[in-house]
């Protein structure tokens, strides 16, 4: 029988920051949980490396980078019952963003998991730059994992709990959107809920009345189409849930509401609840709800491989 694991080998690139040591747990649990195999990176800045190699030997700095990753990572899988024999390390030099998805297809990853901010992470309400840059460029699923205040405390060992949610952008692609949550539900042994938020229609005050009807008639036809893809997904699709307002908004608080441990959604180019460009993938509804979100790319080459194993 064919190996039905969606997330066998696990790409995590580190920098040493508190957002990326959150991030390894998250990615251990997840090879932990599959039986599967972590590779953890680490890319240091082509400039900074050369910088030092004129005062130190650059296989010996190299050699240093690669111990101090092996003691993070036995530091943190230490309690997630994932050996080391199934864990990978690399140290490279260049474009984080370059090495990253070159490492990638090189070792045949099924998935990146990284932190929202890094050494150079902001305040502002935004993904850093480097998983930016992944987000957008990058065929493979990404696990973005919430920045973090203090000491990074990773994932709770039954992460990621009973249920995770789903928005689903009503349309031609719903469906696709629906199985592929569906796949990770599966492979996670979740519940999952679907979610649609309507952001409302803004009328001059003369007009309010014909607003709400309308209002009201798109709540009913979202909530029609959602019940049809829990009848077409059953067995997975445990409840479905349609609000007004913000989408980024609705996602956050619903997820910080019920405790909910996973927010999976599809990015891809457009308007509408995924952003203007590919990767852009509610960027503030992630930020504000503090729960990790795996943005699942919509390339056909993978749905393709999700509905095999469904």
């Amino acid at each position: 029988m064919a190996d039905r694991t969606l997330f066998k080998t696990i790409l995590c690139p580190v920098d040493f920051s508190e957002h990326s040591r959150q991030a390894l747990a998250y990615a251990a649990l997840l090879a932990a949980r599959s039986n599967g195999h972590l590779v953890v990176i680490f890319v240091e800045d082509p400039l900074l490396a050369a910088a030092a190699a004129v005062a130190y030997d650059a296989k010996a700095l190299t050699d240093k980078a690669r111990k101090e990753l092996r003691r993070l990572v036995e530091r943190t899988i230490a309690s997630l019952r994932l050996p080391m024999s199934s864990v990978t390390l690399d140290v490279a030099v260049g474009k984080p963003h370059e090495e990253i998805l070159w490492t990638a297809d090189r070792l045949k990853c099924d998935v990146i998991v990284m932190g929202a901010h890094g050494r150079t992470g902001t305040d502002k309400l935004m993904l850093g730059s480097t998983t930016h840059r992944i987000l957008r460029r990058s065929a493979l699923p990404v696990l973005a994992t919430p920045p973090v205040s203090g000491r990074a405390r990773g994932p709770a060992k039954g992460w990621p709990g009973k249920i995770v949610i789903a928005p689903v952008d009503i349309g031609i692609r719903d469906h696709a959107d629906a199985v592929a949550a569906a796949a990770v539900a599966r492979e996670l042994g979740t519940q999952l809920e679907l979610v649609h938020v309507v952001e409302p229609i803004s009328s001059p005050p003369w007009l309010e009345v014909d607003a709400d009807r309308r209002n009201l008639q798109r709540q009913r036809r979202a909530i029609s189409r959602l019940t049809q893809l829990q009848d077409e997904l059953k067995g997975v699709v445990t409840a479905v849930r349609v609000e007004f307002g913000r989408p980024a908004d609705e996602i956050a608080k619903i997820a910080s509401s019920r405790h909910v441990g996973l927010v999976v959604m599809t990015r891809r180019r457009g308007q509408g609840l995924f952003g203007p460009r590919q990767g852009s993938i509610s960027y503030r509804g992630r930020c504000k709800a503090h729960t990790p979100v795996l943005a699942l790319p919509s390339d056909k080459t993978w749905m393709r491989r999700v509905v095999r194993r469904t």
